[in-house]
């Protein structure tokens, strides 16, 4: 599994946050959960396991502050792999 997370200043308030994944050969992403300063901001079980998988969230987190992304992604072997992004 290969995530990448990106977050960029919102111009309105807070941060827009993007976390892309990319299955490896011979797995598929089954479910996503992303954690924004500790709340979760989106979780699904995705109705077709998919080789990619990207999503934005608007206007998250605080700014100025202190904010940390958490993604746990799911794959079709019940594993769970996580990464995370911090910064001020």
């Amino acid at each position: 599994m290969d995530i990448t997370l990106v977050h960029a200043r919102n111009p309105l308030l807070g941060w827009d946050i993007q976390a892309s994944v990319k299955a490896a050969d011979g797995e598929r992403i089954t479910a996503a959960r992303i954690e924004v300063n500790g709340i979760t901001r989106f979780d699904q079980q995705l109705s077709v396991p998919l080789n990619q998988w990207q999503k934005t969230l608007t206007q998250q987190g605080t700014y100025p502050g202190e904010n940390k992304v958490l993604v746990t992604i799911t794959n079709d072997k019940d594993e769970q792999i996580t990464d995370d992004d911090e910064w001020e």
